[in-house]
C-alpha cells in the first residue's frame, strides 16, 4: 500500500509540474523578428521637421471609467517594415520581441504624458507615425492588488509644418 501511494505521489508530481512548465514557457514566449531594418525607409526620418503631434493617451475600463496615460512615456515611431512587426505584437498583440537593431534608436522619439494623458511631439518630419503607450493601474484582486490595463495606441500621418491632435486609446 504504502509503494501504491508513493507511486502516485510521484505521477501526480510530474503531472503538475509538466503542466506548469509548459504553461511558463507559452506565457514567456518571444516573439522573434523577421522584418528587416531597411535604412532607406528611415532615411527621410532623420532629420529635424516642422511638424508637430500633440494628442492624449487614456484607456476606458471595462465600467466606463477613464484611465489616463499620467506619468506615462508616448512612444513615437515612423511607419516602415520593421516598425509595423514591433506594432502588430509588441503593441497590439503585447507579445515580447527579440532584441530591436540598434538603429532605430535615432528615429524613435518618446516623451512622457502630464497629469491628464496629454503629450507633444516637436520638430517631427514629415511622414506616418505609429504612437503607443503602455497604461497600468492597480485594482483589487483575491489577495493582493492586481496589475491591469495595457498599450493605447493610434497612427497618424503629418504634413510639413503641420500641427495634429491624435487620441492615443484602443477601439
Amino acid at each position: 500500500m504504502k509503494t501504491l501511494y508513493i507511486v502516485f505521489l510521484i505521477i501526480f508530481s510530474v503531472y503538475f509540474i509538466s503542466c506548469g512548465s509548459s504553461n511558463f514557457d507559452t506565457e514567456n514566449e518571444i516573439h522573434q523578428r523577421t522584418a528587416q531594418f531597411i535604412e532607406s525607409e528611415y532615411l527621410p526620418y532623420g532629420d529635424t521637421g516642422t511638424s508637430i503631434i500633440t494628442g492624449q493617451a487614456f484607456l476606458k475600463t471595462r465600467g466606463g471609467d477613464v484611465k489616463y496615460g499620467a506619468g506615462c512615456m508616448v512612444y513615437l515611431n515612423p511607419v516602415t517594415t520593421y516598425s509595423t512587426e514591433w506594432f502588430t505584437y509588441g503593441i497590439i498583440k503585447e507579445m515580447s520581441l527579440s532584441k530591436a537593431d540598434q538603429r532605430i534608436d535615432k528615429y524613435h522619439w518618446e516623451t512622457m504624458a502630464d497629469g491628464f494623458g496629454n503629450f507633444e511631439f516637436k520638430n517631427l518630419p514629415t511622414g506616418e507615425y505609429y504612437l503607443a503607450c503602455n497604461i497600468t493601474w492597480e485594482v483589487p484582486g483575491k489577495y493582493n492588488l492586481v496589475t491591469t490595463g495595457g498599450y493605447a495606441y493610434a497612427q497618424a500621418k503629418i504634413s510639413t509644418g503641420e500641427t495634429i491632435k491624435v487620441i492615443v486609446t484602443r477601439k
